[in-house]
């Protein structure tokens, strides 16, 4: 009995020595990219509510901590936010700040502004460098090279981005975290007020992003970020100003500047852009090869002169696909020791022509014409987009708020928005939509270890369409949506679990018999997710969600309101679209499971997702005959067939995975290779057989690029796959091998950096088409395209 009493006694004591021999203090130094210490650097262990900051000579220092892994919320403000994961074992740790690891960055789309190594969810972001070479006339061009990210072009004027086979209504574009508030999901003609010439970077969030964005990210959300409204007090004279030019592929002419100074405690910015292309030129047809071959079918019998006639020609310019933009914007904020407040005013002026739209007209009407007659008519035939948008935005932050909480963050948009399309000189339609938008979030402190957020989103938005080629009725939409978030490190663990629940209110003012209608609709998401830190380099990050999408107006009220004889055309899909008022929510359960490596010489990460859908809202093309449009004016007459097309609901699954490696190696001073290889695939298919529509082809893409000093230069090939999985009624799309190159030269003063960089695209001229895209089979991207620019940051 004694022996046992003693023996529990040592015990007692060996298990009290060694608790206390695991505690250390937590110590290293912050450093930038040029190894220089940066003092006044904020450090936290937010799962500890514990908080230092560094001192002039770069040092952070948490005493007494258990050995084990723990994330550093690093915040340095100019130098960048980051999360840094590091084994605390006793010894100092150095910690340098680069802005091109985007890895560690952390996305500022989630309230609790976690890295993507950190996060279940898959995410990934776009800046530095590699946004300066990769940015196209829209947001959709910019990101298409990512893995996972597709693109669905209307020519250079439009491009959505595609995010596991999902566009449209179920991938929300933002600003600065708040919706673009433009008509862009009313058609995919319409360009995303978001401008990538003045993104500092863009974050995307793959995958359900309901509980963060609402219904409308059910497939995931792009996050464009600029600096419109400072949130740091600058030194001095900051900004850059960027300047690029094509040949005449494209014959872009791009210009964008912007400055942020402070006085005292105010901080201001301005930016301004412009930017031109021209009707760009093709490496062949307009029309596809399946396409040709229907039309060459339906003018069997022809003379060879009426064959001529309807012949078309072999590359050279594809009409009305010049763009011409403009913008800018004004912001000012105080800050504090406690936060921000600040506001902004942002102008766009946009207006592009949309390609393949005169093709029916031109056949018909103009025997006998000049070839001056012939391109009068062109012109009056073709359709050009006008847009005007102005926003008003507020948003701060104040820390330390009340008891509890970490952070206040808040921010509220006001947009006017005009979309006005033109045939000729006449406006044939006219879209406005006068949009507000109020975000809440409220983080907390650790509470037994969980971390988390609450959240409140409203928007009001006022949508109204004007024109003999109106569809879409005019509508009030109201949203409401909370949510609440959670997350847990523990050990090698990182857990997550989120609620969200939306309201929707459709109030419809004129839809023919659905003018009065109203509608409201609930839906419910939530999700949990997981990430097992196995080593320093090998994560399996594990994600479930259950979100829920309620319908849109243009899916429950386009030409819902008509008969058969009385439909209107979309001219822009060159389609009838109609609607149905009696569609149910979508509700999606999704499973993606991951393994990440993470080294500073390479990053490699695969991820397998299955979405289950039920009650999927997609159009289906209607079983009956064409529908004959009748247009009249003071030249000519003439009738035109449009497919016609239903929303309607089925089950659905959408299957797929995305893998990426990049390997750094070769070092031999300040000269190294880079390399590395993607890939990407989605398969759509509906549970009752068959595919589901503009679903992209499989990718692989690989890089080779190698620096020296100052001196860069990047390769990069991208085989996209023929496209066969197709719905009823889709031609099949040819698959083709994209090449890409980049060169660089950076040149460093006392106070500024200049970049220099060369660019060439699509360079074995080859016909690309994006499956994606509702004119896949009427148009194609741009042939060979040479441009070269700077970018001087100071």
């Amino acid at each position: 009995m004694k022996l046992t009493k003693v023996s529990l006694l040592v015990l007692g004591i060996l298990a009290s020595h060694s608790a206390l021999a695991a505690e250390k203090n937590l110590s290293g130094v912050i450093t930038d990219d040029n190894d220089q210490p940066l003092a006044g650097v904020e450090v936290h262990l937010r799962t500890l509510n514990l908080s230092t900051t560094t001192n002039e000579l770069g040092q952070f220092q948490f005493e007494e901590l258990e050995e084990g892994r723990y994330v550093l919320d690093i915040e340095a403000g100019p130098e960048g936010h980051i999360n840094r994961s590091i084994r605390h074992d006793g010894n100092e740790h150095t910690i340098e700040i680069t802005p091109d690891n985007t890895e560690v960055l952390v996305i500022t789309g989630n309230p609790l502004e976690h890295s993507s190594l950190e996060m279940a969810s898959p995410s990934v972001i776009i800046s530095g460098e590699e946004l300066v070479k990769n940015r196209g006339a829209n947001i959709g061009e910019t990101l298409a090279q990512t893995p996972g990210i597709n693109l669905s072009s209307f020519g250079s004027g439009a491009g959505r981005p595609v995010i596991r086979g999902q566009q449209g209504n179920r991938v929300t574009v933002l600003s600065n975290n708040s919706s673009t508030q433009d008509a862009s999901n009313s058609s995919p003609d319409h360009w995303i007020a978001a401008e990538p010439l003045l993104a500092d970077r863009v974050e995307v969030l793959k995958g359900p992003a309901t509980l963060l964005y609402g219904g409308g990210a059910v497939g995931g959300a792009v996050n464009v970020v600029d600096h419109r409204i400072p949130t740091h007090l600058a030194q001095g004279i900051e900004g850059g100003i960027e300047a690029r030019a094509a040949d005449s592929t494209t014959g872009e002419r791009s210009t964008v500047g912007t400055v942020t100074t402070s006085a005292g405690n105010f901080a201001f910015n301005l930016d301004a852009f412009k930017s031109e292309t021209d009707d760009y030129e093709i490496p062949g047809f307009a029309e596809s090869s399946f396409l040709r071959a229907e039309e060459a079918h339906e003018h069997e019998g022809e003379t060879e002169e009426e064959h001529a006639e309807h012949a078309e020609e072999f590359g050279g310019t594809l009409d009305n696909t010049s763009t011409d933009t403009k913008g800018g914007s004004f912001g000012l904020s105080y800050i504090g020791e406690r936060g921000y407040i600040g506001a902004s005013y942002t102008e766009f002026d946009r207006s592009y022509g949309l390609p393949g739209h005169a093709h029916g007209h031109e056949e018909e009407g103009h025997e006998g014409e000049t070839e001056e007659e012939h391109a009068e008519h062109a012109e009056d035939e073709s359709i050009l987009l006008d847009l005007k948008q102005k926003r008003y935005d507020v948003k701060g932050q104040l820390n330390d708020p009340f008891a509890g909480f970490q952070e206040l963050k808040f921010s509220y948009a006001k947009t006017d928005y005009e979309h006005m399309e033109l045939e000729g000189d006449e406006i044939s339609t006219q879209f406005t939509n006068d949009a507000q938008e109020l975000r809440i979030e409220a983080v907390h402190n650790a509470w037994s270890g969980w971390q988390g957020a609450l959240g409140l989103q409203l928007s009001d938005s006022d949508f109204a369409a004007i024109g003999a080629e109106t569809f879409i009725p005019g509508s009030n939409t109201k949203n409401y949506g909370v949510f609440w978030l959670e997350e847990m490190d523990k050990g090698d663990w990182h857990t997550e679990l989120g609620l969200r629940v939306d309201h929707q209110e459709i109030d419809v003012r004129s839809s023919g018999a659905f003018t009065g209608a109203q509608r409201d609709d609930n839906a419910y998401s939530f999700a949990a997710g997981t990430v097992w830190h196995i080593d320093d380099k090998w994560s399996l990050p594990i994600n479930l969600a259950h979100a829920q999408r309620l319908p849109a107006v243009e899916e429950l009220y386009s030409n819902a309101g008509n008969d058969e004889e009385h439909y209107v055309p979309h001219l822009a899909t060159l389609t009838i679209e109609v609607g149905n008022p009696n569609l149910d929510k979508e509700t999606a359960n999704n499973i993606d499971i991951g393994l990440r490596y993470h080294t500073d010489d390479v990053h490699a990460s695969v991820s397998l997702f299955h979405n289950q859908v039920s009650d999927y809202i997609y159009l289906a093309h209607h079983e009956g005959e064409a529908h004959e449009e009748q247009h009249g004016d003071e030249h000519e007459e003439h009738g035109e067939e449009f497919p016609i097309f239903e929303y309607t609901q089925d089950d659905a699954t959408f299957t797929g995975l995305e893998a990426e490696i990049d390997w750094t190696f070769g070092y031999e001073g300040d000269r190294y290779w880079k390399a590395g290889l993607f890939a990407d695939y989605t398969r759509a298919t509906l549970d009752k057989g068959g595919y589901l529509p503009r679903t992209p082809a499989k990718r692989l893409g690989g890089n080779i690029g190698f620096v020296e000093g100052d001196f860069s230069a990047d390769f990069t090939a991208i085989k996209v796959d023929d496209q066969n999985q197709l719905a009823e009624d889709e031609l099949p799309t040819e698959g083709y091998t994209l090449i890409n190159m980049n060169f660089g030269y950076n040149i460093y003063f006392d106070n500024a950096d200049l970049m220099l960089f060369l660019k060439g695209e699509n360079m074995a001229n080859t016909e690309i088409r994006d499956h994606a895209s509702f004119l896949k089979d009427r148009t194609t991207r741009a042939g060979r395209t040479l441009s070269a620019g700077f970018r001087l940051t100071f």
